[in-house]
Formats: structure tokens, C-alpha cells, sequence
């Protein structure tokens, strides 16, 4: 275990907790951008930064009731009633005395002394005044009672009245142009909607009381959100650029108690396929038997045994032929279930190696080359592995490959992964890259495939050797 410590690559568990991390923080992402709490945020962010709403938050925080038309308007009127015109105007109306006049003036009083005063001036009159006997006649009583009335006290006030300086302004202003517009003034300022507006712009406060403090303040509020924190963090961060570009595509957690037949085949799939035939090539030493495949509900594992058995080899020259092996073990693979060209694929895997057994974890196609091998055990210990590429030339097969260290392989379970595009080949353990290829990169559809095999002679495997395999996946990339 001490050597695990010391690997240069993350604790399986913890890069698997990290990524586990990773697509729940995606998934919670995806669903904050639908969220109504960042629409209501976008939505905030747009109108706070508007030029209409600052500048409607400029005018209420700076602008005073005197910048205002309705300031303007209650100037003119109080202007206006402060003038001496109108408060001589308004001083004589309230006296009643415009009244008081009118009522004189339509009194028979007022009539009869008008009457009186156009006979006494006519030229009957003043030639029968001349007469004598002039005292006894009815035209004397007449202006008797023309002078009784010219001193009563309400013709004298009226005749005193319409004189005077305050009457006559009274009549000026009357009715005028003038009036009218004060009086509209009036019925303005003294609205309720009007003063409503003046104790709102002389509220030292009203900024803090509008709907526009309101939206600023739900703003910030929605700012502070965790949520919201954490999707700004995580936006900026851009972590999920590698989850969201690729889209599950096969899969196996090995967690019933049999191996599924409808993902996987178990020998070589041109031998089940075609043949429904095992065998095995002319140089291995082992024989596949299902036997050797082993579920137990939580993980898969191919072992490698020291056990006597038949089976076929498929001889280049003579085609299948019968052989005795020492040595049994297991291959699975997708050939009939599921291939794909380029992609993520990855297992988590854990080696119990015993040299010469070669474990491998590989693709292929319709022929033998090219292979992707993205783990091959076969060096003297777990502490090494190849990954690379199997290539036929002229002279057969040639390795494009290199020795993966940096961890005892056998000690706990490893994630590999191989990230293949048109272009380059990536390995990666535990999310270290670990490999990259960009010549020769193979570009047919290829199937998986887990195996153990020994190609050399031995009396006896002297430990036993296995690949446990927890989970296997493969991604394609989003179109």
C-alpha cells in the first residue's frame, strides 16, 4: 500500500469522488440555467443597467422638488396670489361687498332713483320747476323723494363704492384671463395628486422607497445567493467543457450475478460470430473457458489458471486444429454488441499480474491490426504496463507503444481511460494523462475487448493471475 501512497497518480476513489462531483455539479449547473432565480438575475441585470432606469435613478436621488414643472407652476401661483392686484381682489371679494353692490344695484331703490333721476333732468321737468306753483305739484314731490333717496345709505355706499380704486380693480381682475389661470393654478396645487408629488420629492428618503431602490436591492440580494455564487464560480471555472462533450454510449456495471450475453461475447469474435466456435491463435498457451469468468455482482474478473483442458488452435496453415493446454483463462469482448469509431472509453480495473500472463484491455476491428491497446500487462511486475498501438507492415506486426509507470498497478483499482479522435490518441490513468499518439491513428469502427493470454512456455504460473474489471464505459461525442 505504501507504494499506492506514493503513486504519482490520484487515489482511485478520490478521482472517482471528483468526478462523480463533476457530472453532479454539471447536472446542478444545467439546471440553474433554467432556473427562474438566473432568469429573474439576467433579467435585473438588464434593467439595472439600462440607461432609462439610471437615469431614473439619478433624477430620484438628485433631483428636487424646485427642478420640477410642478415647482414652477406652484411659483406662479403663489406669485400670483401675493400680488397686490389679487389680494386687493381677493380682499374685496371676501368683504362681500361685490355682492352687497349687486344686490343695490338691482333693488327697486336703485330702480326708482334712476327713474327718478332721468325725470328730474328731463326738459318737462326743468320747465315746470320754473312755473310758479311749482311746490304744489306732483314733480316737486317727485324730487322730494329723488333727494330723500340720493342720501339713503345704501345708494350712497353703492355710488361711493364704484368709485373707489378696490371696485375698479375688482372688475379688472373679474372674469379676466388671468383669473382663470389662477384659478386652474389653484385647483392644480391643491390636488391631492399634487401634494402627493411635493411631499414625495421633499422626502429626503425617497430614493429608499421606490421601486427602483426595490428591484437595485432584490438585485443584490439574488448576488449573494449561494446559488448564484456558486454558478458564477463554476461559469468562470469552465469545468464542464470535458463532461458535456461527450454522451454515453455503451456501458457495463457487472452488477448482476451472470455475465449479460447481449453486451458480451466470451472468445474470439470471428470464432463465436462466425463459427460459434472458441479457439485460440498458434502461439498462446492457454485455453479460453467460460468458466474462468467469473460476476459476483459488484465487478467482473478473468482469471488465468493452471488447469489441464482441450480446445482448438486456429493453425494458419491447416486451419483448426486440437491441442491440449496446462493453462486456462477468459476473454470478453463487444463484437457482436457494440463498436464505435473514436470516442472516450474507460474501465475501472484492478491487476493481480503473474509474468508471463499478458492481461490486456484492448479495441480492434474486423482484422487482427490495427489494435488499440489501452492497457497491456506483461513486464515482470504490476508496476509497468504498455499502451499504445498494434500496427501490420510489411513484416507483421509493429508496437507503437510505451511503458506506463508511476504505481503498483496491483494494489488497488485504476481507472483507464483513451480519449481517440481522428487525429491523436490519449491515455490517461485516474485523469493523468499518460500517453499521447498522433501518427498511424486507426479510423474503423472497433469493439472491446478484456483478455489474459501466455505466449511463452512455462511448467507452472507460480501465483494466479486475474483482471477485475468494476465498470466499463464508452462516451461519442456530442454532435
Amino acid at each position: 500500500m505504501a507504494l499506492f501512497a506514493s503513486s504519482k497518480y490520484p487515489k482511485t476513489a478520490k478521482y472517482e469522488a471528483d468526478q462523480k462531483k463533476l457530472i453532479a455539479d454539471s447536472a446542478r449547473f444545467t439546471s440553474y440555467l433554467g432556473s427562474d432565480e438566473l432568469k429573474r438575475v439576467k433579467e435585473l441585470e438588464i434593467l439595472i443597467n439600462s440607461s432609462d432606469f439610471k437615469k431614473k435613478v439619478d433624477k430620484l436621488k438628485n433631483e428636487k422638488f424646485k427642478d420640477t414643472s410642478e415647482y414652477r407652476q406652484l411659483k406662479k401661483f403663489q406669485e400670483q396670489k401675493k400680488s397686490s392686484e389679487f389680494k386687493k381682489y381677493f380682499k374685496f371679494q371676501a368683504s362681500g361687498m361685490p355682492e352687497r353692490l349687486k344686490q343695490i344695484e338691482n333693488s327697486p331703490k336703485r330702480d326708482e332713483l334712476s327713474q327718478l333721476s332721468e325725470l328730474i333732468r328731463s326738459s318737462e321737468f326743468l320747465s315746470e320747476k320754473k312755473q310758479k306753483g311749482f311746490k304744489k305739484t306732483e314733480s316737486y314731490k317727485k324730487l322730494k323723494q329723488f333727494k330723500t333717496l340720493s342720501k339713503d345709505a345704501d345708494i350712497k355706499l353703492y355710488n361711493k363704492q364704484i368709485k373707489s380704486a378696490a371696485y375698479k380693480n375688482f372688475l379688472n381682475i373679474h372674469d379676466s384671463e388671468r383669473l382663470k389661470t389662477y384659478h386652474g393654478l389653484e385647483q392644480e396645487v391643491t390636488s391631492e395628486k399634487f401634494i402627493e408629488f411635493k411631499n414625495w420629492m421633499e422626502d429626503k428618503k425617497k430614493f429608499h422607497k421606490s421601486e427602483e431602490y426595490s428591484l437595485i436591492q432584490e438585485y443584490n440580494n439574488l448576488l449573494k445567493s449561494p446559488d448564484y455564487i456558486w454558478y458564477v464560480k463554476t461559469e468562470k471555472n469552465n469545468s464542464f467543457d470535458l463532461i458535456n462533450k461527450w454522451e454515453l454510449c455503451f456501458e457495463d456495471e457487472f452488477n448482476s450475478n451472470q455475465l449479460d450475453k447481449n453486451k458480451w461475447i466470451t472468445g474470439y469474435y470471428w470464432g463465436k460470430a462466425l463459427l460459434n466456435k472458441t479457439y485460440v491463435l498458434e502461439n498462446e498457451k492457454q485455453f479460453f473457458n467460460d468458466n474462468n469468468i467469473s460476476i459476483d455482482g459488484s465487478g467482473a474478473s478473468i482469471n488465468t489458471k493452471n488447469e489441464e483442458t482441450k480446445g482448438l488452435v486456429w493453425d494458419t496453415q491447416r486451419g483448426f486444429m486440437p491441442k491440449d493446454f496446462k493453462y486456462t483463462s477468459g476473454i470478453i469482448s463487444t463484437g457482436q454488441s457494440h463498436r464505435q469509431l473514436y470516442g472516450k472509453i474507460e474501465a475501472k480495473v484492478k491487476i493481480q499480474h503473474s509474468r508471463p500472463v499478458s492481461s490486456a484491455f484492448w479495441m480492434v476491428g474486423e482484422s487482427m491490426a490495427p489494435q488499440i491497446d489501452i492497457f497491456r500487462f506483461e513486464s515482470k511486475n504490476a508496476k509497468t504496463f504498455k499502451s499504445g498501438l498494434q500496427l501490420l507492415n510489411g513484416k507483421g506486426v509493429e508496437l507503437h507503444s510505451k511503458d506506463i509507470k508511476g504505481a503498483n498497478f496491483e494494489s488497488d483499482y485504476f481507472v483507464y481511460s483513451m480519449e481517440w479522435s481522428k487525429n491523436k490518441i490519449i491515455w490517461y490513468i485516474n485523469g493523468v494523462k499518460v500517453n499521447e499518439q498522433n501518427n498511424n491513428i486507426p479510423n474503423q469502427p472497433m469493439y472491446l475487448v478484456f483478455s489474459s493470454h501466455i505466449t511463452q512456455e512455462i511448467d507452472t504460473l507460480k501465483s494466479p493471475a486475474s483482471i477485475n474489471v468494476k465498470w466499463v464505459k464508452c462516451y461519442q461525442q456530442k454532435k
